[in-house]
């Protein structure tokens, strides 16, 4: 009878750990490092690891899941995804054959695609190209027209094809390139990048798993950014380049607008607790419907000259705020998030120590690259102080949204 009860309870135990295990979501992706690679973890057993990999665990981690990653070539990924053999395969560009068979996720990655030359080739359009075979580069030079001298195994074939002068030009990722001539010590071949695209790469589910799993893939996108902060970087000569572009636009847009008087005539707040009270509100309310105070600053003459001057930036520019020395919205392109804005970097950042004069002029504050799921791009934002005149003090911040891809092709052509 005690070792049937035993028996019993023994059973229970198991069956309740086994519940509290979380499921498997069962994955393909490929070798690209450093975004996702092979290796041996300890006692000998085969890893799967990289930025992406990182961001696809933590954000199917926060949405109840564990997974099991495995590298295979694409065509094998696609042919197993179209049956519903796997869950899922990620660290993919968009694709039309890809869109009707499953369903794409938020942009889980970022690469910065180059063209590629040996420094002594000017590049021309009717280069030697070479691209890795099956890779999200070759389908995009595809789909755009470009033809394709030759196709490789492995970007390390890239490289060693430019060493020897058999291809002119090869398209890749900057930090692939840049990990390639590290471990084959090839830093010292000079090589000219010229940009192509930002590329967002994508994790795609099979219908089965999403027809199964209705849920999951709201709550998996809803993580991204926050499992992706700080693998979105500007490198240094990227950042310089977007804050001069930064520069040259808020020196345009105060020549033609008058941003001291757009915020003298936004709406103010008696009290901070007024702003908390209004703040709330308008979080609760922006999902489903615009806020009446909202309405009201959208109608305001300066906002839809903030409105007009973003338009004739269409593609760069993707909204315009300005902000007053409350942190509340004085005037704006377009309906935001939030009516507060004190409590972010692009308005702390730039009125911090109440600057004055040159100082203030001078300072000016370019965000972390972020994905806008509104406006599905990524984007980053650039705020400066607005001065009233020299010795005085900041009024407030002029704030731009700035399409990335967009603005760091601008930036080339200079």
């Amino acid at each position: 009878m005690n070792f049937q009860l035993a028996v019993g309870l023994t059973a229970m135990l198991t069956t309740a750990v086994c519940q509290a295990q979380p499921p498997t979501l069962d994955l393909f992706t490929f070798d690209s490092a450093p975004y996702q690679m092979a290796g041996t973890a300890q006692g000998g057993t085969n890893q799967i690891s990289g930025e992406t990999v990182d961001t696809v665990v933590c954000a199917a981690n926060r949405a109840g899941w564990s997974t099991r990653i495995r590298i295979t070539p694409q065509n094998r990924a696609i042919h197993s995804l179209e049956r519903s053999m796997i869950d899922g395969y990620f660290a993919i560009d968009p694709s039309a054959e890809l869109d009707n068979i499953a369903k794409r996720s938020d942009p889980m990655a970022l690469e910065k695609w180059y063209f590629f030359t040996r420094a002594n080739k000017a590049f021309t359009s009717n280069l030697r190209i070479g691209v890795v075979s099956g890779s999200n580069e070759e389908a995009w030079l595809e789909a755009n027209g470009y033809a394709i001298f030759l196709s490789v195994s492995s970007p390390s074939q890239l490289l060693a094809l430019l060493k020897r002068g058999r291809i002119d030009t090869a398209l890749m990722d900057e930090r692939v390139m840049n990990r390639l001539r590290y471990e084959n010590d090839s830093q010292g071949m000079q090589l000219n990048a010229h940009f192509v695209r930002y590329a967002p790469l994508y994790l795609y589910l099979s219908e089965a798993f999403v027809s199964d799993y209705p849920d999951f893939l709201g709550t998996f996108n809803r993580t991204l950014n926050s499992c992706m902060a700080g693998q979105l970087a500007l490198s240094r000569e990227e950042e310089r380049r977007i804050t001069d572009l930064s520069g040259r636009l808020f020196e345009e847009m105060n020549s033609v607008l008058d941003i001291r008087q757009i915020i003298d005539a936004g709406p103010r707040q008696e009290s901070f607790t007024d702003v908390m009270t209004i703040d709330s509100q308008w979080q609760a309310l922006v999902p489903v419907t615009t806020p009446d105070l909202a309405e009201r600053i959208l109608a305001l003459p300066g906002s839809r000259a903030l409105l007009a001057w973003q338009e004739s930036h269409r593609g760069l520019v993707t909204e315009v705020m300005l902000i007053n020395d409350m942190g509340t919205l004085a005037a704006m392109s377009q309906l935001t998030s939030d009516y507060w804005q004190g409590d972010e970097p692009k308005f702390q950042r730039v009125m911090e120590n109440r600057v004055t004069g040159t100082e203030a002029e001078r300072r000016l504050y370019i965000s972390p690259i972020r994905y806008d799921t509104s406006a599905a791009r990524f984007q980053i934002t650039a705020s400066t102080p607005v001065v009233p005149g020299h010795g005085k003090s900041a009024i407030g911040v002029a704030v731009i949204g700035l399409s990335i891809e967009e603005a760091l092709s601008q930036v080339e052509q200079y």
